[in-house]
């Protein structure tokens, strides 16, 4: 008698047949963050992949581990995270799911299908209250980047060079707080100045916060490359696909330079800003970014970049106006071992996901006299590819897997 009660029971209520049995095979996969919510509209999941390269290569295994389980034949709603902030909304129908595991379609259909979206505000009000699994605060990562600069601004060499070593202590401290202290090793240059000291690189903390209606902010305070330190704030907004973003940083930072051995500082005087906009191409997985620009030396200029993706890589160019002068140039990255990282313990070593490397054409001796067209970075990852959730670039990439 109890076992019909118990079927028909789940025959009336069948979201309750599979709820809460997806977490541990997160877990398994070695994803973070994990949330699981199920009810009538369907099964709801979130998680951050601290485990696979890229933005997509974790989500088409949980796509395709999710698929044989039998027992998931409602509407899924997946959430994909990062530092513990929403960043794009996956939704699979019921029907998806069934003809995908029946081989009454192919991969290629089902990506076709699936709905991707940016707005993820409704779907993360349902997560409201429910415990989070397998936390990433606490966990770090100690990351080896490698470093390689270039200028040429000499007339007694053809290029000075510098090559380093950098690793860094990358952590999360709580929901949208990171924290990075990296220390620079020089291995070999032909160029004067602190790059013969090991110094400071990048020692950031970082607070991002996902606010309503796709608005991201993030304030970072701490030393920042092109030798300063100080506070950078951002503001960007994007439509529902990604197509268009908008985006506005300010930053009041003051000089942080090694002389003679010594670290020095100086008080944060000099305000710098920019205000942007980029329009992603999908069917050559194109960005087209126009920035105006106040850069850190009080020059005003404006610059435009153009990037393609290819796959994981990115090739890139560049052209701007500086304090009345012409500049331009090219950049890349490239996806560095492994696909597959271990499993985050209480501390991981690892290269990072990417590297890329920016060339100016012009930076002589006028130009770098003048110090014209310097922004710095508050991130040690260059690569235009690390946190790119664009539903549509996210969609070719999943077709490739």
């Amino acid at each position: 008698m109890k076992q019909i009660l118990l079927i028909g029971f789940l025959f009336f209520f069948p979201w309750l047949a599979g709820a809460g049995s997806y977490t541990s095979l997160l877990r398994q996969m070695g994803m973070e963050n994990i949330r699981e919510v199920a009810d009538p509209e369907g099964v709801y999941l979130c998680w951050e992949d601290p485990v696979y390269r890229g933005p997509v290569r974790g989500l088409a295994e949980i796509l395709r581990t999710l698929a044989v389980q039998e027992d998931l034949v409602q509407d899924t709603h997946l959430v994909i995270l990062e530092n513990g902030l929403p960043q794009i909304l996956v939704k699979v129908s019921a029907a998806d799911w069934a003809d995908y595991r029946e081989d009454r379609i192919s991969w290629a259909d089902f990506v076709n299908r699936l709905l991707l979206t940016y707005e993820t505000d409704d779907v993360m009000r349902r997560f409201s209250g429910t415990k989070t699994e397998h936390r990433s605060a606490g966990r770090v990562d100690f990351v080896v980047y490698p470093q390689l600069q270039l200028r040429n601004s000499w007339l007694d060499k053809i290029y000075g060079a510098s090559v380093n070593i950098a690793p860094a202590v990358e952590m999360q401290l709580w929901k949208g707080a990171s924290f990075t202290g990296q220390v620079i090793f020089p291995i070999w240059n032909n160029m004067v100045g602190e790059m013969d000291y090991i110094r400071a690189g990048l020692l950031t903390l970082r607070q991002e916060i996902r606010l309503p209606k796709r608005w991201m902010a993030s304030l970072t305070v701490g030393n920042f490359t092109q030798q300063r330190i100080g506070a950078d704030l951002q503001l960007t907004w994007r439509t529902a696909n990604d197509r268009w973003l908008l985006g506005a940083r300010g930053g009041l930072t003051g000089a942080s330079v090694v002389q003679e051995g010594r670290w020095q500082v100086s008080r944060w005087e000099r305000l710098s800003g920019a205000v942007w906009g980029r329009y992603f191409e999908p069917h050559y997985q194109l960005e087209l970014e126009l920035t105006a620009e106040r850069y850190i030396y009080g020059d005003y200029g404006a610059r435009f970049d153009c990037v393609r993706h290819f796959g994981e890589t990115t090739v890139g160019l560049f052209a701007m106006v500086s304090g009345g002068e012409a500049n331009g140039g090219f950049s890349f990255s490239v996806p560095l071992p492994r696909k597959k990282r271990m499993q985050r313990k209480a501390v991981r070593i690892r290269l990072p996901e990417y590297w890329g490397l920016t060339y100016e054409a012009q930076s002589g001796n006028e130009y770098a006299e003048r110090r014209l067209g310097r922004r710095y970075q508050t991130d040690p990852v260059v690569s235009r590819t690390n946190r790119f959730y664009n539903p549509d670039y996210v969609r070719k990439q999943l077709m490739r897997l």
